[in-house]
């Protein structure tokens, strides 16, 4: 890859991250907005219930989520060779994930209704709305299946200006559902749980009609659907399937276990921490997104040292920009949470600072588990990094039957992500032969020395006053203004700098 090349593809990237944050910024305030009407329009327990019931459907990712990572990475790695077999890959994908479809329908119907109907906690005389949330949740599931290979293909091919325009409509049709239910006579639950229902529909339409529109290959046909890549993508899919399970059954295998241990209000405390970790996490998605497929072209290419330098800068950013919006938020959580919500269920602001700190330990490894997953060969990853992940569901359960607070659960999950860190790292240096000295240099150096002096006087501000609304202000402020000047003059090289100040200046002329 040449150096035009190179710089093209910076270029690429950069425009990409800019379209998905004006999304994401847009997506952020509607989001928040949304959070807030729908939890009042609810209630608590409306809330818990539809957070527990989405939990049992969302149980069924562990079938799913690796086949849509093998998509995305298949239909990356076609993009990066000279001689491209696109039709085929997305073609036998469709399939593939139409048969999971059709398997999660029928388990999800037997096993959910069971599940909910006999084992989940619900309050007296909502067990009917449950079932309601439970078969829109099913179906909100199988749609949002039915979209991976659209949704894959538009990522690959780096169209992020339709990640951003979609996603914006897709933030105003729920922000539109937040508000007819704000002001509805009949059963807010159900209506909520049908109207999101609709909403998942039109956006798998929109996403499907643009990448059709688009590109030549997003057109099934049976006849083109390969032998070859089903086994490749069964393969690969297969031991991914570790890692994604385990993900899913700590995050929604706990949310289970709350609700059978605490009931449906911890849920609720618990689905308001996942609803703003979301936020927060998504500008991180934005950096992943944009820099992801040109990981994998660049391993298809050969082209190693660029991708050395892809995974270390989309590590290094991602922690920047998840420190600069969860050290303000984990410092003064009490005063946002009831400025966002209104009403604080009890719980959420524990849950909130704690998973905020997991979240930064899983955001830093994501380009390294990109960067192992562009080679292929994920079988020792996923074996180690599954088995340490998953500890923390039994521990949580061991916590709870001990008398353990529901707090006890994320503490658990903050400890196998660290030791699911290191563990990416390290293999990711083994499998794309990346310097350990690089990591540090690029990394762990300048991560420990922008988070220590950005936090000095936020910490200062918040801990040497009382609480106001003005020593909010003054922490989330001072928050910003540090993390972001620590992370440009500590945290970056000159020549990145002097990317930033040109085209401040190119903006300004």
């Amino acid at each position: 890859m040449t150096g035009g090349n190179i710089s093209e593809n910076s270029r690429r990237i950069a425009r990409n991250t800019v379209l998905l944050y004006f999304r994401m910024f847009l997506m952020l305030l509607v989001g928040l907005y949304t959070s807030r009407v729908v939890l009042n329009a609810l209630g608590q327990d409306d809330f818990g219930i539809y957070g527990a019931v989405g939990g049992v459907v969302a149980l069924f990712g562990i079938l799913t989520g690796s086949l849509a990572g093998a998509i995305s990475r298949f239909l990356a790695y076609e993009l990066g060779k000279e001689e491209q077999r696109l039709k085929e890959v997305f073609s036998t994908t469709v399939l593939v994930q139409a048969v999971m479809a059709l398997l999660v329908l029928v388990i999800a119907e037997g096993v959910g209704i069971w599940f909910l109907n006999t084992k989940l906690v619900i309050p007296d005389g909502r067990m009917g709305a449950a079932n309601w949330v439970l078969q829109c949740s099913i179906l909100m599931f199988v749609v949002n299946m039915l979209a991976v290979p659209y949704n894959a293909a538009i990522i690959a091919h780096e169209k992020m200006d339709a990640f951003a325009y979609i996603g914006i409509v897709e933030a105003l049709l729920q922000l539109t559902v937040a508000l007819i239910i704000r002001f509805s006579s009949s059963d807010r639950l159900v209506q909520y749980a049908v109207l999101m229902l609709v909403t998942a529909v039109a956006v798998r339409f929109l996403y499907s009609w643009y990448a059709r529109r688009h590109f030549t290959e997003c057109r099934f046909r049976l006849r083109r659907v390969d032998r070859t890549y089903v086994k490749q993508i069964a393969s690969y899919a297969g031991w991914t399937f570790l890692g994604n399970g385990a993900s899913v059954l700590n995050a929604q295998g706990i949310n289970i276990l709350m609700n059978l241990f605490f009931g449906v209000r911890v849920n609720a405390a618990r689905d308001v921490s996942v609803k703003l970790e979301g936020h927060v996490s998504r500008f991180i998605f934005n950096i992943t997104t944009a820099i992801n497929p040109q990981i994998t072209k660049s391993y298809a290419s050969g082209n190693l040292p660029y991708m050395h330098e892809l995974v270390c800068k989309g590590a290094k950013y991602s922690f920047f920009l998840f420190y600069f919006f969860a050290m303000p938020i984990i410092l003064e959580a009490p005063a946002l949470l009831e400025l966002w919500l209104g009403q604080v269920p009890k719980y959420a602001v524990e849950f909130v600072r704690i998973s905020l700190l997991s979240s930064l330990f899983i955001a830093i490894g994501n380009p390294f588990t990109t960067g192992i997953f562009a080679t292929g060969d994920v079988k020792r990853y996923q074996i180690v990094a599954s088995v340490t992940n998953v500890l923390a569901f039994p521990l949580a359960y061991i916590a709870f039957r001990l008398g353990g607070a529901p707090t006890a659960a994320y503490w658990m999950v903050v400890g196998t992500s660290v030791l699911v860190l290191v563990e990416r790292v390290w293999m990711a240096c083994r499998q794309i032969r990346m310097s350990f000295g690089l990591v540090f240099r690029e990394l762990v150096w300048k991560a420990l020395r922008v988070s220590v002096v950005a936090l000095i006087l936020p910490a200062a501000l918040c801990f040497l006053q009382d609480p106001s609304v003005w020593r909010t202000v003054e922490v989330v402020v001072s928050g910003f203004v540090m993390t972001a000047l620590s992370a440009f003059f500590l945290g970056t090289t000159s020549g990145e700098r002097a990317v930033v100040v040109d085209a401040i200046k190119k903006k300004i002329k």
